[in-house]
């Protein structure tokens, strides 16, 4: 667990990243069937043809065991919701680009930690001010024809922040304005 200042009075944690919410309070909270939410935080098993696959979690909670989500991962399912419901990402792109996330920047909640960018399609962060398709394992977008399909100048570009970022200079995450 990341600690930051003034975390004391949790013996040295970050109360952002500690179990605080069961599943149905989350879903509430959400307004999400809690279904979804179990599903996307703890997983299920569900049928095909040649027995039984595994739906794996999406959001990673503090304890798999207690099933409880720390308020870091209630942000992260607002923000995979919206990404879901808001602006249709496909869930397969949704998993590449986490998984993208977590490998290439060390991130445990990448949808908490980073600004990210969608043409309806992919997930984009930007890094060193280059445009980074974070659906497709870091290549890089061609902003010019990015521009053209979203219509940036004429305000239809899907952007949206979770409002946390990694801070180095406190060795954590911390709220941004």
């Amino acid at each position: 667990m990341m600690a930051s200042r003034g975390a004391n009075n949790f013996y040295g944690q970050d109360p952002r990243f500690l179990p605080a919410f069961s599943l149905a309070e989350g879903a509430h909270y959400l307004d999400l069937p809690i279904a979804t939410l179990r599903s996307w935080t703890v997983g299920r098993a569900y049928p095909v043809k040649e027995g039984k696959r595994f739906f794996a979690p999406i959001v990673l909670p503090p304890q798999k065991e207690t099933r409880q989500l720390s308020f870091v991962n209630v942000v992260e399912a607002h923000m995979l919701d919206a990404i879901r419901r808001q602006h249709r990402v496909p869930l397969a792109k949704v998993r590449s680009a986490i998984a993208y996330l977590r490998r290439a920047f060390e991130s445990q909640h990448p949808l908490a930690e980073h600004k990210l960018e969608t043409d309806g399609c992919d997930l984009f962060v930007r890094e060193l001010g280059k445009l980074v398709n974070a659906s497709r394992e870091g290549q890089l977008a061609m902003r010019e024809l990015l521009e053209v399909h979203c219509g940036e100048s004429s305000g239809t570009r899907k952007v949206w922040r979770a409002g946390f970022s990694r801070s180095p200079d406190c060795g954590g995450m911390k709220h941004q304005e």
